[in-house]
């Protein structure tokens, strides 16, 4: 999967390659895979995918991204079947907070930096970052796929410092401030408020009086709003390199809707929103081959794969967050602190998706990291299982063990 990130035509093998650990659990262990509480909404997904290629008027944009689904949907799976141990699912985590980390130190020389957005950051910064590939990077999809690994490492920070060891504390502390770091270079407007909304459900969850802190940021927001004008911060967060302002967006959503009202079953063709949006739905505001999708996960996953798809994607994503939330409560229940970081990290990092997600759809499809949406799906549903599920079942010793 790593490597068909770096190079597109890699794609093919690595599905091939996850396809393969199907009949191989089957042997080995009398069944293809573990039952998950989303499967549902998975196999709706996955029977979407020969729609959407019938549909296509593009399948050479199509087929690159019915792949990237497809990879992600098998690396769930392959995630879920592995984690089985909590020994398993401590390298997971860290697994996980070393992408973050390894996402930032791409960065570096990957990605297409703006320094226009937020002035407070030194333009000499930028100066140091020099671009080593060709296929550059956009600083909105880098900070989109960073920010949804983020609050794992702030929510271990906060609720398991004292469970986890100095090494531990070392690494989950590094990785945090290395991403948090790259996140505000990227000058994301739409992800730093998506880590902020996380970071706000995480401080609710741990404290009991965690609940303040919602006044004290509707009374912050009251107040820059009054000092700067609400017309002001809505150009200022909608607006980019390709969209302009909130009346360009709006534009591009209303677009996004023409498009499921006219193929409401199908959609378009995963990654045809452009050329159809151009052919049939020009755009006013913007040139022709200017805006390459909708600005907004959902309606992403509508254009993409139409209403069936979209109901798909929100049956699993709302069945990750109840099995977040489930383990968050069992760490709370049972005073197990590791359990209800990750259950509120986890469901801190849902929070940051579709916040971000409101204004953006770098999260799906048309790019490279687009199965690591279904990585973290994976690790939350697997410690579902490895707390919830296979924990209470052993004996008191053991779980203190």
């Amino acid at each position: 999967m790593l490597l068909s990130m770096l190079k597109t035509a890699l794609l093919p093998w690595a599905v091939l390659i996850a396809l393969l650990f199907w009949p191989v659990r089957w042997i080995a262990n009398g069944r293809p895979s573990r039952r998950t509480p989303v499967d549902f909404g998975i196999a709706i997904l996955v029977l979407m995918i020969p729609v959407t290629l019938w549909a296509t008027a593009l399948p050479e944009k199509t087929i690159p991204q019915v792949y990237r689904l497809a990879l992600g949907i098998l690396f769930f799976y392959t995630i879920i079947n592995w984690t089985g141990q909590l020994r398993r699912l401590g390298w997971l985590v860290s697994g996980v907070l070393l992408a973050g980390v390894g996402l930032a130190g791409m960065a570096i020389f990957s990605v297409q930096w703006a320094t226009t957005k937020l002035q407070f950051i030194p333009a000499a910064i930028y100066q140091r970052f020099q671009l080593l590939v060709s296929d550059t990077v956009h600083p909105n999809v880098m900070a989109g796929n960073i920010v949804i690994i983020l609050p794992i490492g702030m929510a271990l920070l906060l609720f398991a410092w004292k469970r986890l060891k100095i090494w531990q504390t070392v690494l989950v502390l590094f990785a945090t401030l290395i991403t948090a770091g790259m996140l505000v270079l990227t000058q994301s407007r739409g992800a730093l408020i998506g880590l902020g909304a996380a970071l706000l459900l995480i401080v609710i969850l741990r404290w009991r009086w965690g609940w303040v802190a919602i006044p004290l940021a509707a009374l912050g927001i009251a107040l820059v709003v009054y000092q700067i004008g609400l017309d002001t911060i809505l150009d200022f967060v909608s607006s980019g390199v390709s969209v302009e302002g909130v009346e360009g967006r709006v534009e591009i959503w209303s677009r996004a809707i023409y498009m499921i009202q006219d193929f409401s079953f199908t959609g378009v063709g995963m990654g045809s929103f452009m050329e159809v949006a151009d052919l049939l739905y020009p755009f006013f505001l913007a040139a022709p081959g200017k805006i390459d999708h909708a600005h907004n996960l959902f309606l992403q996953v509508a254009v993409d794969l139409g209403i069936p798809g979209l109901i798909a994607w929100l049956a699993v994503f709302l069945g990750i967050c109840l099995t977040a939330w489930q383990l968050y409560q069992f760490g709370k229940q049972q005073k197990d602190s590791r359990a209800a970081a990750l259950g509120a990290g986890l469901l801190g990092s849902q929070i940051a998706l579709v916040t971000h997600g409101i204004m953006d759809a770098v999260t799906w499809g048309m790019v490279r990291p687009a199965p690591l949406v279904w990585a973290l799906w994976g690790v939350a549903v697997a410690a579902w299982m490895v707390f919830v599920i296979h924990l209470p079942r052993k004996t008191q010793p053991a779980i203190n063990s």
